[in-house]
């Protein structure tokens, strides 16, 4: 019951503009965009990330963040800080080898690499090495590389 009412409690000073759905770092609506299409994409955001991170939570047992990835992908394409950390963590967990499809986790983690995040690398390569010789052919193929 207490987290019921602390949800209550947030969602009325959420609303009431007394929480940012964004972070320190990230601009709030300026004052010429004090307007409902501004307030509702800093909600949409906090909506969508919320969403992002229990389609992450719930990845981390079945074994598929194809969700998680195309929700955090949406929300660091606006970009959202949450979203973009949100995003971080897919990447880490598919180079764990946390996703189901080795093959697909190389494609998505290739496909960063080629959005400019070097970091990526690494993690590729760490991949890679659980990887089967038939399973890196193919990733490498659908890749491009």
């Amino acid at each position: 019951m207490a987290g019921l009412a602390m949800s209550f409690m947030f969602a009325i000073v959420f609303a009431a503009g007394g929480i940012s759905p964004s972070t320190a770092a990230e601009p709030l609506c300026s004052p010429e965009e004090e307007s409902a299409a501004c307030q509702a994409d800093m909600a949409n955001r906090m909506a969508l990330y919320v969403k992002g991170r229990d389609a992450y939570d719930t990845a981390r047992t079945s074994g598929n963040f194809s969700e998680a990835l195309a929700l955090s992908r949406q929300l660091a394409a606006k970009g959202d800080k949450n979203g973009e950390r949100l995003l971080k963590m897919v990447y880490l967990q598919l180079g764990w080898g946390a996703h189901r499809d080795y093959v697909q986790a190389y494609g998505w983690l290739s496909e960063g690499i080629a959005g400019g995040d070097d970091y990526l690398v690494r993690w590729r390569q760490i991949l890679a090495e659980k990887m089967t010789s038939d399973q890196l052919a193919l990733a490498k193929k659908m890749a491009g590389s």
